[in-house]
């Protein structure tokens, strides 16, 4: 699922699993399973998940499912190394590094 047409703050867990055709049950359980994985909660305990949110699902989503990936095998994946969330985040750090080293050789 494309994150970028997301037009809303945050989805239901209902919306989520439409989109990922998986069952809000194996969202629930990615839940306990991913720390990582953790979706804010209203004070009736609605779950609200953000971009980041589904980035994140997106990754676990990819690595079993598409991957073949285990629990476990996902959980070290995502622990071995930092991820970039998205590309507008790498885009950020990207732009700002080219601020810095500009504003750098304008010193010298």
């Amino acid at each position: 699922m494309p994150i970028e047409e997301l037009d809303k703050l945050y989805i239901n867990i209902g919306e989520l699993a439409q989109k990922f055709n998986v069952s809000v049950s194996l969202i629930r359980y990615w839940e306990k399973e991913f720390k990582q994985f953790k979706p804010e909660k209203t004070i009736k305990g609605t779950r609200k998940y953000s971009k980041k949110n589904i980035e994140t699902f997106n990754s676990i989503y990819r690595l079993i499912k598409v991957d073949g990936y285990t629990i476990e095998g996902a959980k070290e994946k995502l622990n071995s190394k930092p991820q970039i969330q998205s590309n507008q985040e790498a885009i950020e750090k990207l732009t700002e590094l080219k601020d810095f080293l500009t504003k750098l050789k304008d010193l010298f």
